[in-house]
């Protein structure tokens, strides 16, 4: 997994939390399993960029990509 695919784990889960969202309420929303919501949150299955908007969006959040130069060593 890459520090960008972590971070986007990270940050959804996050939000989720901030907004008292159930993972499970969010999943059937969706027409998901719980299981398969908690991998792609826990790095068990892809979490795509469609699918990190569609989660957001279930709880009025978005997701906005960055790119950055990277840093001298």
């Amino acid at each position: 997994m890459t520090a960008a695919e972590a971070s986007l784990r990270e940050q959804v889960r996050a939000a989720i939390d901030a907004t008292g969202a159930s993972q499970a309420a969010i999943a059937r929303q969706l027409g998901l399993s719980t299981k398969h919501m908690n991998m792609m949150l826990t790095g068990r299955a892809t979490l795509t960029l469609t699918w990190a908007e569609r989660i957001l969006n279930t709880i009025s959040m978005r997701v906005e990509v960055a790119v950055y130069a990277q840093e001298q060593q």
